[in-house]
């Protein structure tokens, strides 16, 4: 039975959305590399582990480089969703999305939700590795797909879920995006660029 829609892009932005100076921290049981500098730590970054901490910081010139698709991923976990799409959303009413503006970019959107959904991290042996005592949080987590629910038993049937674990290493981190079943099927029909819908089964 098909629970839920795992909302990907088929190919990512080939960008970050952190900027400014990258390092290499000297006797560090972290990620091998960080944005910032050594004295001065990224604002969206742990400043011990080097993982992202602010989801919603948008770098103010950030464009997206591949702009004829309407749904792309940058390297550092951001998807990101055209104007086509963010219309399409409101148009539909669906509940539980929102989006961030880009400020040097009217034509695209950071996609996110309200709506958080648990992940079977027990069942799905989901690894979490490198405790931060700084930013207490796992700096690795690994083993996010085939993806595995929580209590959920029968379809989510409309809007937009983010799950309640992140996903990824230090500043690639990020929680899945999830669809409803018939959330997915109005936006297969939509026939969106670079889109990829892949079923969540239970």
């Amino acid at each position: 039975m098909t629970l839920a829609f795992l909302l990907r892009a088929a190919r990512d932005d080939d960008s970050f959305m952190l900027d400014g100076d990258t390092y290499r921290p000297e006797r560090s049981p972290f990620h091998d590399w960080r944005w910032g500098r050594p004295d001065a730590p990224h604002p969206a970054t742990c400043p011990n582990c080097g993982r992202k901490v602010e989801p919603t910081y948008v770098t103010p010139t950030f464009r997206v480089k591949h702009r004829s698709r309407d749904v792309t991923v940058t390297y550092d976990g951001y998807t990101l969703v055209s104007k086509r799409f963010r219309d399409h959303c409101l148009e539909a009413a669906y509940s539980g999305v929102l989006f961030l503006p880009l400020p040097a970019d009217a034509d695209f959107f950071v996609i996110g939700s309200d709506r958080v959904i648990a992940f079977d991290v027990e069942r799905r042996r989901t690894r979490r590795e490198k405790y931060c005592e700084v930013c207490h949080a796992f700096n690795t987590v690994a083993g996010a797909t085939p993806v595995m629910l929580r209590d959920v038993t029968a379809p989510l049937l409309d809007g937009f879920y983010r799950t309640d674990i992140e996903f990824g290493s230090a500043h690639e981190q990020h929680p899945l995006m999830l669809v409803g079943t018939l959330t997915g099927q109005a936006l297969k029909q939509a026939k969106f660029r670079n889109l990829e819908l892949r079923p969540v089964t239970g």
